[in-house]
């Protein structure tokens, strides 16, 4: 028997500890936002073997569920996260470096900061300067 990962897990998670996010995907050259709910960290901690050596980075993170995207996420595409309790002090632009589909529907995006709103015209993230 299989888990409904959505029902049981997914939303209620979302309900229960997600904030109210605008998602601003590249391919649309920042033009159209959806609006949705994330779970946001902003120390995530990545540790990778490399080599041998483990390697750790640590980066502001949220994590979306995909049914409430109509796309799939990207590197490039922009986040504005609102200001409320556990999240920045400040409306704060970031920019997805990472995407980490957890493969029941879930996805975690590893973020830059985004220096500011930024102005990107081009499919392959250059921005115009």
């Amino acid at each position: 028997m299989s888990v409904d990962w959505q029902s049981k897990v997914l939303s209620p998670l979302m309900a229960a500890f997600g904030q109210p996010i605008s998602y601003y995907p590249v391919k649309d050259k920042y033009t159209n936002n959806h609006k949705l709910t994330g779970v946001f960290d902003e120390a995530y901690t990545d540790i990778n073997i490399v080599d041998g050596l483990s390697v750790t980075s640590v980066s502001p993170c949220i994590g979306i569920n995909l049914a409430d995207l109509p796309f799939a996420p990207r590197q490039k595409d922009q986040i504005l996260i609102y200001a409320s309790f556990g999240a920045p002090l400040t409306d704060t632009f970031y920019i997805v470096k990472k995407v980490m589909p957890d493969g029941h529907g879930g996805c975690r995006l590893l973020l830059n900061v985004a220096p500011k709103p930024c102005d990107i015209t081009s499919e392959d993230g250059t921005q115009d300067q």
